[in-house]
């Protein structure tokens, strides 16, 4: 392989363009249509089944283009430049079924090699080059072939040797085009005397006579016929073209893109009416007329057209028309009518009520009004009718059209799309009881509809109108599809839990929440809310979640169920959103939190009730109550009393027979405070007790069970306590009158207990020689000189004698 081959396949494989790329479904596809192979490259693997080159640049088929492909059963070679196959091209093809080698310039379809196709159903090869219909003796190798398309406006005559190499194979559908036809052999056709569906896409000058040759050829095994692009006004006028017609075997004729006046039409349908044709489709044509139409009487129950559909009808004669009211008979054994694009805008009471074996009505793309459908004086319209499609019309009335309908017992489908029908408020409908499925889709109903519909409707399709809110459907309980695409619709409609609904579209509405529930709660097969302005939130979740559940189909998922709002999540996909757990469950968060709350007050609570936090706190807020009250220049005065005594009443014998007696009658005496003496009337007892604390150098504490049991002297504790934190002085005397267990102190006196394990405290002895030395270190603690002793004594000296007096709490 030289360098420069080397760099044209990497600079096509690096700029391939992406659908160039092997399409792999179910059956391995490569579409390279249009990519400009061969200068392109495309992967070609041993196991493509269908390939598409169609559309490039192809001009010549050589041995090796296909040969590794023996699984290849679908080739599109159409609009290329292919000139020439070589022999043995499709010689490892075998398993090939369709060929396609139209709009190509193969010059000669005689050297086409198809000896080796043997498996082949399908081939054409129109729009070449070739100018004659020649073929050689190897496309009689294709004993399996059933579809042929060959011709091209190159041909000029035809004549029983030209496919006469066709004799033998099992053909049943043939498509044949040619140009100017200027002769035609008769028995030409005798080739083809297996075919079934026969398409004749011919051009002819002025031998009018070569299309009835050509008719009149046409095989009796011929069952569906094609007559295609031709315009017979312009080239045999007034020239019987269609009496062969009469004798053939063809049910059903189809006639597509002609041009007729009113003479050919008169010979066109004189011929199917007197002939076995069933079946008759004017597709496309360019009526040069008025209805003046000699049609030759023929008794209705003579006539075997069942089925006529008339297409895409372009009279610019049209509103001089004549009535064809006298084509009654021709109308009453249809039991199919289509007559679509035709500016047909008046339907006669005669036509109408002939017409008892009708089933299927098609009148689209006119311009029908109420009144012009079905006159007021029609009784029984169109009596056997089942399915009637009138879209694109110009009803506008809803209650005057269901009225009309109304005359119609057997209607059971109807479908009046693209009109501008209306509903009045407080106007009521009429219906027939058949009626069953409605597509009144691309119309301007509101809400109001829904009141006006029959309950025995099954299939309801109202899309594309202004519908805002949609009632409660109690009352069509036997709704098996609802189809409400592109309204105003605010909510999901309210729909009974015990409803046989299956299927839902609601999509591209105004839905911000979907209630999921709802949802869950219907026996469902195929649910579309698509491209609704849904709100992004916690619950949108669960949206997510039901579609991951359900065995419900949701079309259009993931992709176009997005999310309008909140702004973060503006166009995002719903299904791609996370959300925090704090974010979703804020209720559960919340009493969570308050539960934690709770359970910190509880412990509070508990803590406060078991070291009686609380009375501490109300007893500092009398404290510093109290302390507000007192004179500002309090804090400057000198002591009044050397002790402040706290005692419980009912030690209240010891302190002043013994006590007072010892400390008062010293010399010099002691001034001493006691609240049964000394507190002042009308002052409040707890401001007395700050009063008198703040008042004494010292205060005296007479401990007993007694004393731990007193409130007053846990309050008085408390603030003695206070007192000697601000002073920061040491001013507290412990006096233990008697023992005390440490199990009977309360909580509240922690400080009490605190402070006799940290500090020494006096015991009052039950010795009496104890006992005055016991007064004479109180005496010593309350800071006062002593002319008996004969040197300075520090407190911790006079107190601290181990030997004599141990610390206990």
């Amino acid at each position: 392989m030289t360098l420069l081959r080397v760099i044209v396949i990497l600079r096509s494989v690096l700029f391939m363009p992406i659908y160039a790329l092997p399409e792999m479904i179910d059956t391995v596809l490569v579409n390279c249509s249009g990519i400009g192979y061969p200068q392109s490259f495309c992967i070609l693997t041993p196991d493509v089944e269908i390939l598409d080159l169609s559309y490039n640049n192809i001009t010549m088929i050589q041995q090796q283009s296909f040969h590794n492909l023996n699984k290849l059963r679908k080739l599109l070679l159409q609009f290329n430049h292919i000139t020439a196959i070589e022999a043995g091209s499709f010689a490892k093809n075998s398993e090939l079924r369709y060929l396609d080698l139209s709009n190509n310039l193969l010059y000669d379809i005689s050297v086409l090699p198809f000896n080796h196709l043997q498996s082949l159903t399908h081939l054409d090869i129109t729009n070449n080059m070739f100018g004659t219909a020649d073929f050689g003796a190897e496309i009689n190798k294709l004993q399996k072939l059933h579809s042929l398309r060959f011709g091209n406006t190159h041909i000029t005559s035809l004549n029983s040797s030209s496919i006469s190499a066709l004799q033998g194979i099992p053909l049943k559908d043939v498509y044949l085009i040619t140009g100017d036809l200027q002769a035609f052999e008769p028995g030409t056709f005798s080739a083809l005397q297996n075919v079934e569906n026969l398409s004749l896409d011919l051009q002819f000058e002025q031998e009018g006579q070569i299309l009835i040759n050509i008719l009149q050829d046409v095989p009796m095994t011929t069952t569906t016929l094609k007559i295609l692009n031709s315009d017979f006004v312009k080239k045999a006028k007034n020239i019987d073209f269609f009496f062969p017609l009469k004798k053939l075997n063809i049910s059903i004729l189809v006639v597509r893109n002609i041009t007729i006046d009113d003479s050919l039409t008169t010979h066109l349908l004189n011929s199917v009416l007197g002939s076995n044709i069933k079946e008759l489709f004017l597709d496309t044509i360019l009526m040069d007329g008025i209805g003046k139409w000699n049609i030759i009487p023929i008794p209705s129950d003579q006539i075997s057209l069942r089925k006529l559909h008339i297409m895409n009808i372009e009279n610019p004669n049209f509103y001089h028309f004549y009535s064809l009211a006298y084509l009654v008979d021709m109308f009453a054994q249809l039991t199919e009518l289509m007559i679509r694009d035709g500016n047909l805008f008046y339907i006669p009471c005669q036509v109408s009520e002939v017409m008892t074996y009708l089933r299927f009505l098609d009148i689209s793309f006119n311009l029908l009004e109420e009144f012009s459908f079905i006159p007021g004086k029609c009784f029984a319209p169109f009596p056997n009718l089942n399915t009637l499609i009138a879209n694109n019309n110009k009803f506008l009335n809803l209650q005057k059209f269901s009225t009309l309908l109304s005359k119609m017992e057997n209607l059971s489908c109807i479908n009046a799309s693209h009109n501008d029908l209306v509903l009045q408020k407080g106007l009521t409908c009429i219906w027939p009881q058949t009626l069953k499925h409605i597509n009144f889709s691309h119309n301007n109903l509101e809400g109001n509809v829904f009141g006006c519909l029959p309950a025995s409707l099954e299939s309801l399709d109202l899309s594309y109108n202004s519908i805002t809110a949609v009632p409660n459907l109690k009352r069509l309980r036997n709704l098996r599809e609802v189809f409400l695409t592109e309204n105003f619709i605010a909510s999901l409609p309210e729909i009974p839990v015990d409803y046989s609904l299956k299927i839902l579209h609601i999509d591209h509405n105004k839905i911000h929440n979907i209630n999921i529930h709802s949802l869950q709660s219907l026996d469902l097969t195929e649910l579309k809310f698509s491209n609704n302005p849904l709100e992004c939130f916690c619950a949108i979740q669960s949206i997510s979640n039901y579609v991951q559940k359900t065995h419900v189909v949701i079309l259009d998922w993931p992709d176009q169920y997005r999310c309008a709002s909140p702004r973060k999540f503006k166009g995002r996909v719903i299904q791609a959103l996370k959300f925090s757990p704090i974010e979703c469950k804020i209720p559960l968060f919340v009493g969570v939190l308050l539960a934690c709350f709770g359970l910190l007050v509880g412990v509070c609570i508990v803590l406060c009730i078991k070291y009686n936090i609380t009375w501490y706190c109300r007893t500092l807020w009398l404290w510093l109550k109290a302390k507000r009250s007192l004179d500002a220049n309090l804090a400057e005065t000198n002591f009044e009393y050397n002790a402040f005594v706290s005692y419980s009443e009912h030690d209240s014998a010891w302190v002043k027979n013994k006590l007072l007696v010892q400390l008062e009658n010293n010399d010099p005496p002691y001034h001493i405070c006691i609240h049964e003496r000394d507190f002042k009337p009308g002052k409040s007892i707890i401001n007395n007790i700050i009063d008198c604390i703040s008042k004494s150098y010292k205060t005296i504490f007479i401990l007993s069970k007694h004393f731990v049991e007193s409130e007053w002297c846990h309050y008085e504790f408390f603030f003695a306590h206070q007192q000697v934190f601000d002073d920061k002085k040491d001013g507290l005397i412990l006096l233990l009158l008697e023992p005390i267990p440490k199990n009977s102190i309360p909580d509240r006196f922690c400080k009490l207990r605190k402070l006799m394990n940290r500090n020494t405290y006096l015991e009052w002895p039950q010795n009496e020689f104890q006992q005055a030395f016991f007064w004479k270190r109180l005496k010593a603690v309350l800071n006062l000189d002593f002319h008996s002793y004969s040197s300075k004594i520090t407190l911790q000296e006079v107190i601290q004698e181990p030997d004599e007096i141990p610390n206990r709490i």
